[in-house]
């Protein structure tokens, strides 16, 4: 009778060569995962816009909103407000000839805003517009910015419409280096002449540096002319409108800087992503849940 010979160890060379196989197959497909989603995430860009929150809505989460540029969806990501982010607030004033009964009203509403908007996470730029203009640098301090107010001093002389635009846009391009949330509040007749800036030139630089624009017109006269049509200041009226702001006209400083302070307490600076945003000026819609309002600029420009 035949012995049972030793069994014959198993040999695994082709499943090895298999494994081995897989085993690169597996790594490559997650280096290709990896790579792809690197470059989806370098695809995709930042966009920032200024919005304004009513008493209902201040509990607004990401997940709440819908963003739409030129009508593509875009996910929130983040929604941020003062105290959580700094605040900058520059505040021009009109000092030409046509405001020189009405300057110290000026400056009791821009004192009164100080007053009710000052904390450590606030700064100021004061600016004048007029014959010469000025411009400050901002600062934290609220004594220091008050002292800038009442330095000012209005133009003497024939009554003349003054670069207004130019002093806007030279506050918007100072704040916009800082982080957080940018104001701009004009106080004044706010009715242009002589400047080398356009309105859809103030309007770019204050959309695509998310910036909120305030108005409070004042004058000495009615803004208004026939048909209650507004005269003065009309197209800083639209500038708020299409930046989350607010306008007011000839109203009495401690009304205004109630209304001026809420409105910029209750900003908020929303954060949303975008996959290869086309360059140019894009509109912007938002959908929001039933009861809830949300005044967004109505439009960003992208670089």
């Amino acid at each position: 009778m035949r012995e049972n010979s030793p069994p014959r160890a198993l040999s695994f060379g082709r499943c090895s060569s298999f494994r081995c196989v897989a085993a690169v197959t597996v790594a490559n497909f997650f280096t290709m995962h990896i790579a792809l989603t690197a470059t989806a995430k370098a695809d995709r860009q930042q966009c920032t816009v200024v919005a304004r929150v009513d008493g209902k809505s201040e509990a607004l989460t990401p997940r709440d909103i819908v963003i739409k540029v030129e009508n593509v969806s875009a996910p929130v990501t983040a929604i941020k407000a003062s105290p959580e982010i700094p605040r900058n607030i520059a505040i021009v004033m009109d000092a030409g000839p046509d405001q020189a009964t009405v300057l110290s009203k000026e400056k009791e509403l821009a004192l009164a805003l100080i007053n009710k908007l000052y904390d450590a996470n606030t700064s100021f730029t004061v600016a004048s517009a007029g014959t010469s203009s000025t411009l400050q640098p901002a600062i934290v301090d609220r004594s220091v910015a008050i002292g800038h107010i009442r330095e000012i001093r209005g133009d003497i002389g024939e009554k003349t419409n003054v670069p207004i635009r130019d002093t806007m846009a030279s506050a918007i391009r100072q704040i916009s280096h800082s982080p957080g949330l940018r104001v701009l509040l004009f106080i004044g007749e706010g009715n242009d002449g002589g400047s080398s800036v356009s309105y859809a030139e103030l309007r770019s630089l204050a959309e695509s540096n998310h910036i909120s624009v305030f108005a409070a017109l004042l004058a000495d006269h009615s803004l208004r002319g026939a048909r209650s049509i507004l005269r003065y200041g009309w197209n800083l009226q639209d500038l708020a409108s299409d930046t989350a702001g607010l306008s007011l006209e000839n109203q009495k400083a401690a009304k205004a800087a109630g209304r001026i302070s809420n409105g910029i307490r209750s900003l908020r600076l929303i954060t949303f992503e975008m996959s290869s945003p086309p360059p140019g000026r894009c509109k912007i819609s938002i959908s929001l849940p039933r009861g809830r309002t949300l005044r967004t600029q109505k439009a960003i420009t992208i670089p």
